[in-house]
């Protein structure tokens, strides 16, 4: 833990499962080189370019049931909370959860890449993940936080 001082448990567990959930998208989201290129340097820095833009969670299914505040917890993000991917750095936006947090792509190979989160003491999250079309399915390989999911790329909006 860190010695920070936590405004309460619930608030820091909303970040904590934000965290996960935004490292899940990332290792969903970074596909491989278009171009099948097998030079690792240009499948990361493609999936780095793929996984850009912002994304809504619309499925997470964990390893092991949660317990009922964090299930209802994940229930409210459902097709609400959004990540914003930008080379390096996450925002995520939910009912109640705002978060910045850098992320690294490790592996990336066509459709399926390697993404690990760091949240803001450190601590790594990873994930796997594979891009199919404007879905981004992923796996979290991190406990507490394992699990299976979705998330939609948002259509850029026009104007603002």
């Amino acid at each position: 833990m860190s010695p920070l001082v936590r405004p309460s448990g619930s608030v820091c567990r909303r970040v904590s499962f934000t965290v996960a959930l935004v490292l899940a998208l990332c290792a969903t989201a970074c596909g491989g080189s278009r171009s099948g290129a097998s030079d690792p340097a240009r499948a990361i820095a493609a999936a780095n370019e793929r996984l850009q833009g912002t994304w809504l969670l619309v499925d997470f299914q964990p390893e092991v049931p949660l317990e009922p505040m964090l299930a209802q917890l994940l229930g409210m993000q459902l097709n609400h909370l959004t990540a914003q991917l930008d080379g390096g750095r996450l925002v995520a936006t939910g009912l109640g959860v705002q978060a910045t947090r850098t992320y690294r792509i490790d592996d990336a190979s066509m459709d399926r890449f390697k993404l690990t989160l760091f949240d803001d003491t450190g601590v790594a999250y990873e994930s796997w993940g594979d891009f199919q079309g404007d879905v981004l399915r992923f796996e979290s390989l991190t406990t507490p936080w394992r699990g299976r999911g979705a998330w939609k790329r948002v259509a850029a909006a026009s104007g603002l």
